[in-house]
């Protein structure tokens, strides 16, 4: 049943990712320290979620990491 679940959640972000990327064609400017250049906005949109799911997954394992470390110190 989970299995299930996560497969429909996926297709789901996929559909929405396409969306996101097809209604949004312009290009737009991206200036960063190793790369300069244009890029779709779907594309920046896209590459800035991830980055932020990147973040908020090291910030979680930093969180669990720092009360595992807590707990074996008690």
């Amino acid at each position: 049943m989970f299995r299930w679940l996560l497969l429909i959640v996926l297709a789901v972000a996929v559909v929405l990712g396409l969306m996101v990327g097809m209604l949004n064609p312009q290009q737009v400017l991206v200036d960063l320290f190793f790369y300069s250049g244009t890029l779709p906005l779907g594309a920046v949109m896209l590459l800035c979620f991830i980055a932020g799911m990147i973040v908020a997954l090291f910030m979680d394992a930093l969180r669990r990491l720092m009360r595992l470390t807590k707990r074996s110190s008690e």
